[in-house]
């Protein structure tokens, strides 16, 4: 009888250490049931995006000093527009089917929300394409890369004459030495 409580004795320690054991290791998964981390893709390739047809509109009274989407105020003079799709900050070159005018925005909102219209542009971009009494129009819309903008401004850029050059160069020269008087 002596026997019987020591042998409790030191099955308690013991069945306490394999309860101890047993609860830690269904606390944790083993190796083989981890999920894989999701493998790392390098970004896709810039593709460019083809042109799109379709008909344009333009706002702006109402919307005046308004947020954008893309968080800046709303001007209804500027060059800009709204697409659903292309990302905030992207430039665009729309051109005029009917008539062949062209002006350079950039997307700073998200429309338009009619069906069948492509791009709403701001007032002053839809004034330089002619499209202001109409209200609605057929356009071109290119989206410019990076490379494509800087070419694009050089293109849309109109000729200055010599003299012209001259006097900017007068200008800029004649407010440097200003900066520079002390009085």
């Amino acid at each position: 009888m002596l026997l019987m409580p020591w042998v409790l004795v030191c099955q308690y320690p013991l069945i306490i250490g394999v309860g101890i054991a047993f609860l830690i290791s269904g606390c944790t998964r083993s190796l083989s049931q981890r999920r894989p981390s999701p493998p790392r893709v390098a970004p896709a390739p810039h593709y460019p995006q083809p042109d799109q047809l379709g008909r344009a509109s333009w706002y702006g009274p109402g919307f005046h000093g308004r947020r954008t989407a893309s968080g800046e105020r709303y001007d209804q003079n500027g060059l800009t527009a709204a697409h659903r799709t292309l990302p905030l900050g992207s430039e665009v070159h729309v051109t005029n089917v009917t008539n062949g005018k062209s002006v350079r925005v950039r997307i700073n909102d998200r429309g338009p929300f009619v069906r069948g219209r492509v791009i709403d542009l701001s007032r002053g971009a839809a004034k330089q394409l002619g499209i202001i009494r109409r209200g609605t129009e057929r356009v071109r819309v290119h989206v410019l890369h990076r490379g494509q903008r800087k070419n694009m401004q050089a293109s849309i850029a109109p000729s200055r004459s010599s003299e012209h050059r001259r006097q900017v160069k007068r200008t800029r020269q004649r407010s440097f030495l200003a900066s520079m008087w002390p009085f």
